[in-house]
């Protein structure tokens, strides 16, 4: 393998790929990069078995070949590199980096034992990358942040003729929300798939504006997805399981409904939540016909109360929420105002912005008093 590559390319290419590489390694294997220089130039690989991600790098192939190196040495040795042109070699196990007055060699390993990673056909979903990175988000949030229920920590795709239903739960909250495109590339209507918050995250991570979209393919058989965008190929694993049935904990009716501005009830549960840290980070909302009060009272640090104006519609009702739930939904949705509905103290709260099917529902916290 001989490659002349710019150290930039290299250099983005190579951290895209790095999220791949395991961080709890069982095989040595998964510890290290592919590097494959081909027709297509020089191809970046990494996996830790769940996810994979394979990066095509612009670069001038002499030689033919591939390698598997150490990936955090190669990482931490190319971020070192000065700008400009570098040569890739590689001889018998040992890659030699040569650049301006700089050359450094790294043991690596035959790419025999690299698993072999899923490949695009470039036929599927196509999705704006846009949206996707919105609804991802929005959604995604909501999903489990460990893996005691795997499949809480998944998003599952709903498909159906006209859209694609993205649904996130971790028992404590749902996010709902919508993509535009509908049934195409092999997707039936009434399918559904669960895939990894993880690889999704990690995904709108690297995706660019340049880009403009996405295809997605799905494989029912090996339970795969794949994501291909320009130079760039993420694959996940996808995550078995019946997903709870999500439908039945958003309400269908509404005693009180509250609207008010974003950023007045972002900074009125930021300041509570300064004083709710000793009190499982509960902050209280008090509705009132006039508009809300957002409150948390510690016994040892004191507390804080905020007035916001409002429009009601409803009796008077005092909530309890987790303030991180509120905080995150806040930081996800963008607009000047949110609305929400709830039937009482200790029923679910549903909350919504203006002009969207995105929804996000969070349960209420049971106080003693």
């Amino acid at each position: 393998m001989k490659v002349s590559i710019l150290t930039e390319n290299l250099k983005k290419g190579l951290s895209i790929a790095m999220r791949g590489v395991s961080t709890r390694v069982q095989l040595p294997i998964l510890s290290t990069v592919l590097l494959k220089a081909g027709k297509e130039g020089l191809v970046i690989s990494a996996t830790d078995l769940e996810l994979s991600f394979k990066v095509k790098v612009r670069a001038k192939v002499e030689e033919e070949g591939e390698m598997a190196i150490p990936a955090k040495l190669f990482s931490d040795l190319v971020a070192t590199l000065p700008v400009g042109v570098i040569e890739l070699t590689g001889e018998k196990q040992t890659l030699i980096i040569k650049g301006e007055k700089v050359k450094a060699e790294v043991v690596g390993q035959g790419s025999e034992e690299f698993p072999s990673l899923p490949k695009a056909r470039g036929k599927g979903l196509e999705l704006s990358i846009e949206e996707l990175q919105e609804k991802v988000e929005r959604v995604g949030i909501a999903a489990a942040k460990d893996d005691s229920r795997p499949i809480l920590a998944g998003v599952l795709w709903v498909f159906s003729e006209k859209k694609a239903t993205l649904v996130a739960t971790d028992g404590y909250r749902l996010g709902v929300d919508t993509l535009k495109n509908g049934v195409s590339g092999g997707v039936e209507a009434g399918e559904k798939f669960v895939l990894p918050v993880r690889a999704l995250m990690e995904l709108t991570r690297v995706l660019t504006p340049s880009m403009k979209s996405v295809i997605v393919e799905f494989d029912k058989d090996k339970q795969q997805v794949v994501f291909s965008a320009d130079d760039l190929e993420m694959s996940s694993r996808l995550i078995a399981g019946e997903f709870p049935p999500y439908s039945k904990v958003i309400p269908t009716e509404k005693k009180i409904t509250v609207t008010l501005e974003k950023e007045a009830l972002v900074e009125a549960v930021k300041r509570a939540s300064l004083f709710a840290r000793d009190s499982a980070n509960v902050v209280k909302l008090l509705v009132k016909q006039d508009g809300i009060s957002v409150t948390a009272q510690s016994d040892q640090v004191g507390g804080s109360q905020s007035s916001l104006e409002a429009e009601v519609e409803g009796e008077e009702v005092k909530i309890a929420f987790n303030a991180r739930y509120l905080l995150d939904y806040l930081g996800v949705v963008k607009g000047e105002k949110v609305t929400m509905e709830t039937e009482g103290e200790l029923k679910p709260a549903v909350f919504r912005i203006p002009k969207s099917e995105f929804l996000h529902v969070i349960m209420p916290v049971r106080t003693q008093n």
